[in-house]
């Protein structure tokens, strides 16, 4: 299973498992949880077993230019 990786601007994270194909629809109901917090980066965290911590993260432009057409479409102004 794949998982995103949310960064703030605050210096705070939040994750979530990925489910294939609702990617989008998926993070945009978990942050509502965040309101006010404002997204820096999208990451996809990937399995490399060659990385010294098994873990690199590749950005997800496409979810974060998807997060850019939904700011105050409903997220609120924090997204």
């Amino acid at each position: 299973m794949k998982r995103l990786v949310i960064r703030f601007k605050d210096g705070s994270t939040t994750s979530l498992d990925l489910v294939p194909g609702r990617e989008g629809e998926d993070l945009l109901r978990h942050l509502r949880h965040f309101p006010g917090r404002e997204v820096e980066v999208v990451e996809e965290q990937v399995y490399d077993p060659e990385h010294p911590r098994r873990f690199r993260y590749a950005r997800r432009e496409d979810l974060e230019a998807l997060l850019l057409s939904y700011k105050g479409e409903g997220l609120g102004e924090g997204v």
